[in-house]
């Protein structure tokens, strides 16, 4: 089976606050009161699964500019806790990737002032 990758979003800065569902890899579980922050498909490939993780990085990196009040709301702290991090096999990937192009962003200089 191969990976679906998430259709491609235009965002466009100054619109009206976006609920962090809308994010590719957030889903309401069944069954379950509050959205789940890490819900990815079944993974074949580790390379893809891995590629797809950065581009899911992506996205919540986008809508963490777009969406200034986003810290108040520890949603990375939220996608963390649903990760399965004792999961095995290709789907490490997806994490994999998600939080290495987050610690490229994080180390990445700034020029604030440029």
């Amino acid at each position: 089976m191969s990976v679906k990758y998430p259709s491609r979003r235009h965002y466009r800065p100054n619109l009206q606050p976006v609920p962090y569902q809308e994010l590719p890899f957030a889903a309401r579980m069944p069954g379950s009161p509050r959205v789940h922050c890490w819900q990815v498909p079944p993974a074949d490939d580790y390379r893809q699964a891995y590629l797809l993780g950065r581009e899911y990085a992506g996205h919540f990196i986008q809508y963490v500019q777009d969406n200034p009040d986003v810290p108040k709301h520890t949603l990375l702290a939220r996608i963390a806790g649903d990760v399965d991090f004792s999961a095995e096999g290709p789907e490490q990937g997806y994490w994999a990737g998600f939080f290495a192009l987050i610690e490229q962003v994080l180390i990445f200089p700034i020029d604030i002032f440029g």
